[in-house]
């Protein structure tokens, strides 16, 4: 046998390593498809909310980079101040830097009597409400709310004193802070539960804060208060078994964030960014972390009023 010329046997030896490096070129291009194919399935199960693209802010935000937020923060577990630090700490006040973060803002927050949180939107001293405000239709007149937490007005009262029923607020002492929902519930109850059925009206005492009301019902100068229910918690607990709850709530309410209406960019921009904290988990483990999931929200919604 005539053994093979030594420039056949090289081009052979090409022939092989082309064959190969296809084979290589074979292998990498299917595993490249099959990554590309594990991204698309990824981003097909990914939550729309977390697909959506960040919107735009506001120029006057955006040039900052800080948001100011209106807040009364005196109602824990919502907001409130760090006895020791004098921080800032809550459910609200948590997840309000989130949604901060979340859109590349820095929160910062304005302190103040509940009443004025209103009135400082509108002044523009301030570019949104986050303080527990319930969603009314009256308040719809002058703001927007994306909603983001079940709500209503609860009766507490002191163990030793007179109310075992809501019934029983006719006639009596009833602790209620100024500007807020509890009052108008209140004055609704009354006329439709007291006055209506020919029995004494409930002696409102409007006071100015919680930690005002707090102190007139341990003084004795009033025997029941009205609250959110995501307040209650916290008065039971913090009353060390002189206080509980009185019946079923008087109303049902949502809690929302408050933008002027024309501040549409505004409104937008933190209803995609509420979603995100929906859809990633963050919204839940802050509802457990301040023990308020009895007040689970379903998913933010615009002006859904509760009444």
């Amino acid at each position: 046998m005539v053994p093979a010329s030594p420039w056949i046997r090289g081009e052979a030896s090409a022939i092989d390593q082309h064959a190969k490096s296809i084979k290589r070129e074979e292998r990498d291009m299917s595993r490249l498809l099959a990554a590309l194919l594990l991204c698309t399935a990824a981003a097909a199960s990914l939550s729309p909310a977390l697909a959506e693209d960040k919107p735009a802010l506001p120029e006057r935000i955006a040039a900052t980079g800080t948001v100011r937020i209106a807040v009364n923060a005196a109602y824990p577990p919502m907001e409130s101040r760090d006895p020791t630090t004098n921080e800032f700490i809550g459910f609200d006040i948590d997840l309000g830097n989130a949604l901060a973060a979340e859109l590349g803002l820095k929160a910062e927050w304005i302190d103040g009597q509940f009443s004025q949180t209103l009135p400082s939107l509108v002044s523009k001293r301030v570019d949104l409400i986050h303080s527990a405000m319930i969603d009314t239709k009256e308040r719809q007149e002058t703001v927007d709310f994306i909603d983001y937490l079940v709500s209503g007005q609860q009766v507490y009262a002191m163990i030793d004193g007179p109310i075992k029923a809501v019934e029983d607020m006719c006639g009596q002492k009833v602790a209620v802070s100024k500007g807020t929902t509890a009052l108008k519930a209140l004055t609704k109850w009354n006329e439709e539960n007291c006055v209506g059925k020919g029995k004494p009206a409930v002696d409102m005492v409007i006071d100015s804060s919680f930690g005002q009301q707090i102190a007139n019902m341990k003084q004795k100068r009033t025997v029941a208060g009205v609250q959110g229910l995501e307040g209650i918690g916290v008065i039971i607990e913090d009353s060390k078994g002189t206080m509980a709850l009185v019946g079923k709530p008087i109303t049902a309410s949502n809690a929302g964030l408050a933008f002027l209406k024309e501040d549409t960019q505004l409104r937008d921009a933190y209803m995609w960014a509420m979603k995100r904290k929906f859809a990633d988990g963050t919204y839940h483990k802050l509802l457990e972390k301040w023990n308020l999931k009895a007040s689970a929200y379903p998913e933010p919604t615009f002006n859904n009023n509760a009444e």
